[in-house]
C-alpha cells in the first residue's frame, strides 16, 4: 500500500501536492468528471474510456521510467541516455527522482478513482456490481509492455468497431478486480440491457482455473443471487429500501468553506461534519494558522455535538482508489471541481460519531443494538463493530457499514430499515452484503 499523506514529513507533503504534475492532473480531473457526466450512450463511454486509458498509460510509463533511473542511481551508475526530464530538483539526487515517482503513483490512483466513477455510472450506480467484482487482489499498473494489457485494449477496440459495444476495462479501475472487461450490449425495445463479464486469455490454450471460477461465481451472484466469490460464505441481500442520504449537507458545507476556509455542522443521526477548503483556508490564515483553526473548530464541534463513548471518525483525505467498496468521489453530488478537489486532497471532510449516540439512534429506530468494538481496538476491515438483534436473529456490522454511515452520510432511518429487513430474512450462516434500491437518485 502506498504511503499515506499523513505519514509524510510536512516538507515532502508540501512538495508532492505542489508538484507541477500534481497540479496539472488536478485540472485534468475536473475535465474527466465533467465529461463522464455527459456520458449516456456507448459512443460516449468509448470516447471517455479512450481518453482515460491514454492518461493512465502515460502516467504509468512515466513512473516506470523514473523508477528505472532510481535503480541505476542506487547502484551508483550514471543516468541512462534515455532518462526522462526531471521537472524539479537535481538529476543526480535519487530523492528528487523518488518524489516524482511518488507524484506519478498518486496521479495513477487519482485516475483509477475516475475509472471507479466510470464503473459506478456504467452500472447505473447499482452497488451489487461493485460488491461482487471487487473480491480479488488489486491489479498491477497498466502498461503496454504487458501482453495482457495489449490484448485487453485490442478486445476493447474490437467490441466497438465490430459490434458497437462498450467494453469497460477493469484495470482502469480500482474496484473491478474479477474478470478483465465488462461488455454492455445494446438495450432492447424495453430498455433492458445484457451485460457480459469477460476473462480474457492471451493464449487460448492456457487454462486459468481459479480466475474462471471466480468469474463464474461473480456472474451467478449477480444473475441468480449465488454465493459471492471468495473463501467466506457471503451473499448479496436486497433490502428493497430506497437509498437516501444527507449529502446535501456536505454540499452546503463546501459552499461555505470555499468562502471562509472551513465549515462545521451537525448532521442528523448525531454526526459531526467538518469541511475544509485547503487553498481558501491557506489564503485566509496562512498554513500554520489554518491548521490551528482546523483543530480548534473540530474540538468545538465535538463539544457542541456532545459525543460520548468511543468516538469514530472517518475522513476523505488520501482515500482516492484505496477503498474498493466506497463510492468514488467522482460520483458525489457536488460540482466537478469539488469532486476533483476531493480526489486531489485540496478539499477534505471528516465525519465523526460516537458509540453511545449511535446505539441511542438505533434504539429510536426500533433496533436493539450493542457496541462490541473494544475500547482502543483498531477498526480493521472485518473487525466486528456493532451487533444488532431482532426477529430472533443477530447480525454484526463491521467497518464498511460504519464507514458508509459516515462518509456517505446515509440517512440513518433508511439504514436501520435495511438492517431490519436483514433480520426479518434471517440470513444465519451467511455474511450478508446488503444493498439498497434507487441509488441513482443519490449520486451525480
Amino acid at each position: 500500500m502506498p504511503a499515506k499523506l499523513t505519514d509524510m514529513p510536512p516538507d515532502r507533503l508540501d512538495a508532492l501536492i505542489k508538484h507541477p504534475f500534481h497540479r496539472e492532473n488536478a485540472e485534468g480531473l475536473i475535465r474527466f468528471i465533467r465529461d463522464l457526466r455527459e456520458c449516456h450512450g456507448p459512443e460516449d463511454f468509448v470516447a471517455f474510456q479512450h481518453d482515460l486509458l491514454t492518461a493512465t498509460l502515460e502516467a504509468s510509463h512515466a513512473r516506470a521510467a523514473r523508477n528505472r533511473v532510481i535503480k541505476r542511481l542506487k547502484r551508483g551508475e550514471k543516468l541512462p541516455a534515455d532518462a526522462p526530464e526531471l521537472v524539479a530538483g537535481n538529476h543526480h539526487d535519487v530523492d528528487d527522482w523518488r518524489l516524482e515517482s511518488d507524484v506519478l503513483e498518486r496521479i495513477g490512483r487519482q485516475l483509477r478513482s475516475v475509472g471507479d466513477a466510470m464503473a459506478w455510472r456504467a452500472f447505473g450506480y447499482d452497488r451489487r456490481y461493485i460488491l461482487t467484482l471487487r473480491r480479488n487482489e488489486a491489479p498491477g499498473p497498466m502498461t503496454l509492455a504487458k501482453e495482457g494489457t495489449v490484448h485487453e485494449v485490442q478486445f476493447m477496440q474490437q467490441q466497438w468497431t465490430e459490434y458497437r459495444r462498450f467494453a469497460m476495462l477493469h484495470d482502469l479501475t480500482n474496484c473491478l478486480r474479477i474478470g478483465d472487461a465488462t461488455v454492455f450490449d445494446t438495450p432492447d425495445e424495453n430498455n433492458l440491457q445484457t451485460i457480459y463479464l469477460h476473462e480474457l486469455k492471451t493464449n487460448p490454450k492456457r487454462r486459468e482455473g481459479a480466475q474462471l471460477a471466480r468469474t463464474r461465481m461473480a456472474a451467478e451472484a449477480l444473475d441468480v443471487n449465488g454465493p459471492l466469490p471468495g473463501p467466506d460464505k457471503a451473499r448479496l441481500i436486497e433490502t428493497g429500501i430506497p437509498y437516501a442520504s444527507h449529502l446535501s449537507a456536505l454540499r452546503d458545507a463546501f459552499d461555505y468553506a470555499h468562502r471562509e476556509g472551513l465549515k462545521t455542522m451537525r448532521v442528523p443521526g448525531q454526526r459531526a461534519l467538518l469541511a475544509l477548503d485547503i487553498p481558501a483556508a491557506g489564503n485566509r490564515w496562512g498554513p500554520q494558522e489554518a491548521t490551528r483553526q482546523f483543530h480548534s473548530a473540530y474540538a468545538a464541534l465535538l463539544r457542541r455535538t456532545r459525543l460520548t463513548g468511543q468516538q469514530i471518525c472517518f475522513g476523505s483525505g488520501d482515500n482516492a482508489a484505496r477503498n474498493t467498496m466506497a463510492p468514488p468521489w467522482g460520483i458525489y453530488p457536488l460540482q466537478p471541481a469539488e469532486c476533483a478537489g476531493l480526489i486531489a486532497d485540496v478539499l477534505v471532510f471528516t465525519v465523526t460519531m460516537s458509540s453511545d449516540n449511535f446505539i441511542e439512534e438505533l434504539h429510536k429506530a426500533g433496533l436493539n443494538a450493542e457496541w462490541v468494538l473494544a475500547e482502543g481496538a483498531d477498526m480493521a476491515p472485518l473487525q466486528p463493530v456493532v451487533a444488532i438483534y431482532g426477529h430472533g436473529h443477530r447480525v454484526v456490522m463491521a467497518r464498511a457499514e460504519i464507514e458508509r454511515l459516515l462518509l456517505e452520510l446515509t440517512h440513518l432511518d433508511t439504514w436501520a430499515r435495511g438492517v431490519e429487513r436483514l433480520l426479518q430474512m434471517g440470513v444465519a450462516g451467511w455474511q450478508p452484503w446488503p444493498y439498497f434500491t434507487d441509488e441513482h437518485k443519490v449520486w451525480a
